[in-house]
């Protein structure tokens, strides 16, 4: 793959109808890129939850926290995140995103994976509160990770890496037929901040 290219993806959801991934492998610069991976490990409110596995309660693997109306909350896997209004630095980011995608974002969802050992298991962004067919624009900061979507039927698998300072889009449907994950690394000391942008009712 061209890292300094727009990249798109097809992805085949079912019955004929495609989707696509959008990606931008070097969408921000080095210093930009170093700047914001420094300013989200310092300044963001890292949360460090747990979730309910046969009555045992697992930290999740990795801090995260939830960015949007105040008034505002998201749930999944039973973790209830109150939002936290945009500080101006990752506003900025957020309007930036909108612009280079020309799509509406107002929530986001942050991780940050402190090391190889932190992840995120198979899933699909694809809670009620999120709405129908869902966009989620990605971008990523830190340490280069492997990037995975698996069909839910066919089980087909793609791979993009993501580099330091790039955006990834997700086309409407993908949520529904695909799910995604980032796998732990052996023996990598470096972190990632990644953000997701999503664009909810203004009750959610």
């Amino acid at each position: 793959m061209d890292l300094f290219n727009k990249q798109t993806i097809p992805l085949p959801l079912g019955e004929g109808r495609f989707s696509d991934i959008v990606f931008w492998p070097n969408w921000l610069g080095q210093s930009d890129a170093d700047e914001l991976l420094e300013t989200a490990i310092n300044k963001t409110p890292w949360r460090k939850d747990v979730i309910n596995i046969m009555g045992k309660q697992i930290p999740i693997p990795r801090l995260q926290n939830w960015f949007g109306d105040p008034n505002t909350s998201y749930t999944y896997s039973r973790i209830r995140l109150q939002a936290v209004a945009f500080p101006g630095w990752m506003e900025q980011l957020r309007v930036n995103v909108e612009r280079e995608t020309e799509k509406p974002f107002n929530r986001a969802l942050v991780n940050y994976y402190r090391d190889g050992k932190d992840s995120v298991d198979w899933h699909a962004d694809d809670e009620v509160s999120l709405g129908f067919e869902p966009l989620i624009a990605s971008v990523s900061v830190g340490a280069e990770r492997v990037f995975q979507l698996r069909h839910n039927v066919t089980k087909e698998k793609i791979k993009v890496n993501l580099p330091h300072g790039s955006l990834l889009l997700m086309g409407a449907g993908v949520q529904e037929h695909w799910q995604h994950s980032v796998a732990k690394v052996k023996q990598l000391d470096d972190p990632r901040v990644n953000f997701t942008f999503r664009n909810m009712a203004s009750n959610n």
